[in-house]
């Protein structure tokens, strides 16, 4: 296969394990000079998905130290949505995907995690993924942005549909191909297309092979 058909086909994997979540248009919003507010959320999420996101087993062990427990099917509808939309992708020849979920109280209310790997003979990406169903109103950017000392590279802003925000390789995570912020408004057509509406946050990076 060709580097641009071997791009597509890990596109089309990568795409349909992140729930079909699409971001486009550019965002000129800069980071705050001083230091945004927290996040629970965001606390969780940078505790457990950044340390090893370039190790799928890793970020699975750092997940129960942190605390989180394995999800189990009934537990969550809208997290019963995301896992089957997961295991349902059909993968090109060579590639494979698994998923482990987690989930866990925080000062917000319940969160879960879901991470994924997704490994082809040329390159292995690990995501992680963290949940709020319940949020009703979008995670700040700016608490991301001053995170990660940068803009957004990319961003959606449709309320009835989705708001959006990518940062596309940033240099605060080596080995980061995008850190994702989203939410999805209940009864809007994302969140009827993905089966979950709320707030998102993701990480995907490139898992190192072993020589």
């Amino acid at each position: 296969m060709s580097p641009a058909g071997h791009e597509g086909c890990l596109a089309r994997g990568a795409v349909l394990l992140r729930c079909c979540l699409l971001f486009a248009s550019a965002l000129t919003v800069a980071p705050t000079a001083m230091a945004a507010s927290t996040d629970p959320r965001v606390d969780a999420f940078r505790a457990t998905c950044v340390p090893d996101r370039q190790n799928y087993e890793a970020m699975k062990q750092r997940a129960l130290a942190e605390g989180w427990a394995p999800a189990h099917a009934g537990m969550s509808a809208e997290l019963d949505a995301v896992v089957a939309a997961a295991s349902t992708v059909e993968l090109d020849p060579g590639m494979t995907a698994s998923a482990e979920s987690y989930a866990k109280g925080i000062a917000t209310g319940d969160a879960y995690l879901v991470l994924t790997n997704l490994t082809s003979p040329e390159v292995d990406l690990a995501d992680c993924y963290l949940y709020d169903f319940d949020a009703t109103q979008p995670i700040r950017p700016e608490i991301v942005a001053d995170w990660l000392g940068a803009a957004p590279s990319d961003s959606v802003d449709e309320p009835s549909v989705i708001i959006a925000y990518t940062w596309a390789t940033p240099a605060a995570l080596p080995g980061t191909t995008e850190v994702y912020l989203g939410f999805l408004p209940e009864g809007g057509p994302a969140s009827a297309y993905t089966g979950f509406s709320g707030a998102v946050l993701k990480i995907t990076s490139v898992e190192p092979k072993e020589e």
